[in-house]
């Protein structure tokens, strides 16, 4: 597994052998976040299949945007 961050963008890629056809599969992911995120300070963990990457918040740092009702 890797993970990357570039220009506000995380990257995760990561291989899986396809058990049933016998041949890895690559799997890519990626997030864009908000430009105010602490470089120097990005970690990742991971445990049981979950990957927890942290991403601390620049201090002084605001986040704008709109919230977005969620219907049930």
């Amino acid at each position: 597994m890797t993970v990357s961050w570039d220009d506000a963008v995380l990257n995760i890629a990561a291989e899986h052998e396809d058990e049933q056809h016998g041949q890895p599969k690559t799997y890519h992911r990626r997030f864009r976040f908000p430009k105010s995120v602490d470089d120097e300070e990005i970690t990742a963990r991971y445990n049981n299949g979950i990957i927890e990457v942290r991403r601390p918040v620049e201090v002084g740092a605001t986040v704008t945007g709109t919230e977005i009702e969620v219907q049930s």
